[in-house]
C-alpha cells in the first residue's frame, strides 16, 4: 500500500463525506470508484503539452488533507492520470467529485452500481537511444456480489 495524500477543499470534504454516510461506503473507497470512472473519459481529457494545472486557491482554513492507502495499481492510475490530463491528482479527485458523485451515490442506494476494478500493467522497450514506456490499464465493471 502506498501512503499519500489529496489537498481537498472543504466544499468537496463534505459532500463526500455525506455520500459515505448515505451509502455506507468509506470515503476512501468512494475516491476510488470515482477516479475509475473519471479515468474512463483519458480521450477527452488528454493535454498533451503545457504544465499540469492546480485547483484554484482559496483561503487557507478551507483546505484539509485527506490522507489515503492505495494499492499500487491505484496509485499508478491516479498518477498516470496526473500526466494523461494535466492536472494534479487533487484536483483530479475534486473534478470527480464534482461531476459523477451524485449519480455514483444514486446508483448504490439503489443497488444498480457494479464495482470497478482496474487492471493495469506497464514496461519499456528500448529502440536505440529511446526509451518507449507504455501503460496499460483496463477498467472493468464486477457486480457488487463478486467483491469482497
Amino acid at each position: 500500500m502506498y501512503q499519500t495524500s489529496f489537498y481537498m477543499h472543504v466544499d468537496s470534504y463534505v459532500k463526500l463525506s455525506a455520500a459515505a454516510k448515505r451509502t455506507g461506503m468509506s470515503m476512501h473507497k468512494l475516491i476510488i470508484q470515482l477516479m475509475y470512472r473519471y479515468a474512463k473519459e483519458h480521450k477527452k481529457m488528454q493535454v498533451e503539452k503545457g504544465t499540469v494545472q492546480y485547483q484554484k486557491m482559496d483561503n487557507k482554513d478551507k483546505w484539509q488533507v485527506f490522507r489515503v492507502a492505495l494499492s499500487e495499481k491505484d496509485y499508478e492510475l491516479f498518477t498516470d492520470m496526473r500526466k494523461v490530463m494535466k492536472k494534479s491528482v487533487s484536483y483530479l479527485v475534486a473534478l470527480a467529485i464534482k461531476k459523477y458523485l451524485d449519480t455514483l451515490v444514486g446508483k448504490i442506494r439503489n443497488n444498480v452500481f457494479n464495482y470497478t476494478r482496474l487492471k493495469y500493467q506497464s514496461g519499456g522497450i528500448k529502440d536505440g537511444d529511446i526509451k518507449i514506456w507504455i501503460l496499460l490499464w483496463k477498467i472493468e465493471e464486477k457486480l457488487r456480489d463478486c467483491i469482497t
